[in-house]
């Protein structure tokens, strides 16, 4: 299960189509809480034991039980303690936020982008039965964009680091199986050695290959 925790989910039909969220295969697998009030906080919690990936809003505005937004101390406590919780659990959370700068690795995510991608990520699930969070932050040909970005970190280390060093290097080993996957990185490593290319020589070999 996704669960969605959004403030702002309201608007998002000015910006998006989320009316697809209603639908009751969709409802199975992704819940979204808007208005979440301090009551319902909860509920929440006891879907956890079922969540995969838990998405919030990074401002999140907690409302009391009247539906008043809380005032700046108590939305901080209430969000904090919530936030506190998933991290206590296995469970993957991506925040979001409009022009938040979007990164995989620390789970962070332009809210215009979540959802753009939600949908593709959440069809990928009917079809694979796997929760595939890459999609949310590359779309659906999140793999072709994955390799491109392995080759780029290559790219960006065989510039810095000597060819000595090339067989030492994570990020070239990783980036050469990429480019050529049926050849062993160390042995194209010590090829392009023995041939005494220069730098120049291998990117431009790598750019041929990609």
């Amino acid at each position: 299960m996704v669960l969605i925790i959004d403030d702002t989910f309201i608007d998002r039909h000015k910006f998006h189509d989320v009316e697809y969220l209603k639908e009751e295969r969709y409802k199975d697998i992704c819940k979204v809480f808007s208005i979440l009030k301090t009551a319902d906080i909860s509920k929440v919690l006891k879907l956890l034991p079922d969540c995969r990936i838990f998405c919030n809003h990074k401002t999140l505005q907690l409302y009391n039980n009247a539906g008043l937004p809380l005032n700046i101390e108590d939305n901080t406590k209430y969000r904090e303690s919530l936030i506190n919780n998933i991290g206590k659990s296995s469970i993957q959370r991506i925040e979001f936020s409009r022009g938040l700068e979007t990164n995989f690795n620390t789970n962070k995510i332009d809210k215009d982008l979540f959802y753009t991608n939600l949908k593709p990520f959440l069809d990928y699930y009917f079809v694979n039965n796997v929760l595939e969070p890459k999609i949310l932050f590359w779309g659906s040909d999140f793999m072709e964009k994955e390799r491109l970005t392995i080759i780029q970190s290559m790219l960006i280390q065989i510039r810095m680091v000597s060819i000595s060093e090339f067989q030492n290097n994570a990020s070239i080993i990783k980036g050469l199986s990429e480019v050529y996957p049926q050849r062993d990185p160390i042995e194209t490593i010590e090829r392009w050695i023995n041939s005494q290319l220069s730098k120049n020589d291998i990117i431009q070999e790598i750019n041929k290959n990609m």
